[in-house]
């Protein structure tokens, strides 16, 4: 059951630990985030040393006979000490996040060192597998030691996680962060099988009572991975939520406006060649970018701008006039009023600069005193959405129509 639980769990601690790790800035900038990558990673090591075909390289590398246990032990600790680092960032405010990451790292290295120390106390039988070390070593009382030792820190580091996940799920208003801390909760319950099973071990040995069948060690192993899995699972609904969907919703938003404001770039860069930083070379390259889409949403918003001062001079008082009655009479107000004019200005300008033909009573763009209001990149981006949906929806022509049309 062990060798046969432990690969799976193994690929999803390594693929959630390989998309925490990515981008590495963020764990810089946020606590939780690097302690949740140590969780998964330390999580992944447990994993990886108890796999028979690692446990006997360890052996033959360090020279002594089960080794994977202690490296498998430690890794286990560690990740207990770091969970509740995980919710502390979550649900406290930062001074007690602190002093809670200090606490519970500390205790996790006086049991890791305590774990160790016992270990080199026990004597060697021989070479054992991972299924069968308990049962090999629990009549020795340095092994009886070392695994309640164990079982008491990994019972306690459990229970504390089970509580501090329910009561941070009573205490947030997101529904998926909630329902992901709840999955975690349950599976630190179901983990309890394995301590029970293990320290009934310990328990016959000491009172002389018959030993746990084998069909209890396979539900101590089921428990343990069955419960590790739920875990890692319910603890990366909540990092998806506040980590993977806003970005991918940013990520999608940015495509998004780079295609709407095509069109007008592309108009206003076949005039201008030059605002371009680096041109694209096809059509569907002005249309979407894949990486650093933001930067190059922000940096088309500079482009166009770029524009609009270029074709200043093609600017005529005549066409603005014209444009501002017929989009009023359209029933146009406000910053809609303002973009749909600034939109007919630049499409009569391309047709004027086109034919070569400065005006002969030069004005200013529309949005001109609107530009004070635009405060970031993103106020900017916005401003020009609108202008470049007037921009694609040309005056329709008619009786009523501008001159310009």
């Amino acid at each position: 059951m062990q060798q046969l639980l432990h690969p799976i769990c193994l690929t999803l601690a390594v693929t959630g630990l390989l998309l925490l790790l990515w981008p590495p800035r963020r764990l810089v900038r946020d606590r939780a985030l690097a302690a949740l990558a140590g969780v998964y990673g330390f999580s992944a090591l447990s994993f990886l040393v108890s796999l028979e075909p690692v446990w006997r390289a360890l052996d033959e590398a360090t020279g002594r006979p089960s080794t994977g246990i202690l490296a498998a032990f430690g890794s286990v600790v560690a990740l207990l000490a770091l969970q509740p680092v995980v919710l502390a960032h979550w649900a406290l405010p930062q001074e007690r996040a602190r002093r809670r990451t200090r606490l519970c790292l500390a205790l996790g290295a006086v049991v890791i060192a305590a774990l160790a120390v016992i270990f080199f106390q026990l004597t060697p039988t021989g070479r054992s597998t991972p299924q069968g070390f308990t049962v090999n070593y629990v009549h020795t009382g340095a092994y009886q030691a070392y695994l309640t030792l164990y079982i008491v820190a990994y019972t306690v580091g459990e229970t504390v996680l089970a509580v501090g996940c329910w009561r941070a799920a009573r205490r947030t208003d997101e529904i998926w962060i909630a329902r992901g801390l709840r999955i975690v909760g349950v599976g630190a319950v179901v983990t309890f099988g394995y301590s029970a099973v293990r320290l009934a071990y310990v328990v016959a040995v000491l009172s002389g009572l018959p030993q746990p069948s084998p069909a209890a060690e396979e539900f101590a192993w089921l428990c343990a991975d069955g419960g590790t899995t739920l875990s890692l699972v319910g603890f990366f609904v909540p990092t998806l939520a506040l980590h993977a969907v806003p970005h991918v919703r940013a990520w999608l938003r940015a495509q998004r406006d780079y295609r709407r404001l095509a069109p007008l770039w592309e108009a206003v860069h076949e005039a201008v060649p030059t605002i371009a930083l680096n041109s694209t070379r096809t059509v569907r390259g002005s249309r979407m970018r894949v990486r650093a889409i933001t930067w190059h949403l922000y940096r088309r918003a500079v482009e166009i701008r770029d524009g609009q001062w270029a074709l200043q001079p093609f600017l005529e008082a005549a066409v603005k006039d014209a444009s501002e009655r017929h989009r009023r009479d359209a029933g146009l107000t406000g910053a809609d009023l303002v973009s749909a004019v600034t939109a007919d200005q630049i499409r009569a300008a391309l047709t004027a600069s086109a034919r070569e033909e400065t005006a002969q009573n030069p004005v200013e763009y529309a949005d001109a005193h609107t530009r004070e209001e635009v405060r970031t990149p993103d106020d900017d981006v916005r401003a020009l959405l609108r202008m470049a949906t007037h921009f694609e929806t040309a005056p329709a022509r008619g009786e009523n129509a501008p001159s310009w049309t």
